[in-house]
């Protein structure tokens, strides 16, 4: 019976993690900020750290490239156009309906956007103002409708003084559960390995 236990106390131990939830946190105030919090450990994925550079041959990278171009090419000329046309329908298929699944499993719990509009002069600014509203207004409802936001708000403003500058604020703070990722991959990840495979032959 021992086993038994040791068993359940391994699934119940994998079914916490599933729970555990990836939290992302993102803001803009002069520079842009990213960071990715899994249980206790945190991953900024924007600054990243600076990586030591490696030396590389360019001969050889170059000779790579060469070759990647050729066996492009030759697919193309191998299967024809259509092919490609099919591969991409196929692709852009596959990401709509993963990313809809994605968007449907986050959860925002804020989401804030202020942004005031400067130009040379005001009806510049005026101008500038008219168009950023008709493209940051519909776009931010798209987002607040696709995914499910707990607090949210957008705010644009016009800035007539003059030698004003034009400045954006931004925080976000989103979240999905492990057991959703892992769903989605397992969901959509067959038919990714389906056109990989589609792609290699």
């Amino acid at each position: 019976m021992l086993w038994l236990y040791i068993l359940l106390g391994i699934l119940l131990v994998i079914f916490l993690l599933l729970l555990m939830p990836v939290n992302l946190k993102a803001s803009y105030k002069e520079n842009f900020r990213c960071v990715l919090k899994i249980g206790f450990i945190k991953i900024s994925l924007y600054p990243q750290k600076p990586k030591k550079k490696k030396k590389k041959k360019k001969q050889k990278k170059a000779d790579e490239e060469q070759k990647g171009e050729k066996k492009k090419e030759s697919l193309i000329k191998e299967k024809g156009i259509s092919w490609l046309f099919d591969l991409i329908k196929k692709i852009a298929d596959l990401a709509v309906g993963a990313l809809k699944d994605f968007f449907r499993h986050i959860i925002v719990k804020k989401l804030m956007l202020s942004i005031s509009i400067a130009g040379n002069d005001a009806a510049d600014t005026a101008v500038k103002y008219g168009y950023c509203c008709s493209a940051v207004y519909p776009a931010f409802g798209i987002i607040v409708g696709a995914v499910k936001c707990k607090s949210y708000g957008v705010d644009i403003s016009p800035d007539f003084e003059e030698k004003a500058k034009s400045a954006v604020n931004m925080e976000l703070e989103a979240k999905i559960k492990i057991l959703w990722l892992l769903a989605l991959v397992l969901k959509h990840g067959y038919k990714g390995l389906k056109l990989l495979a589609d792609l290699n032959n």
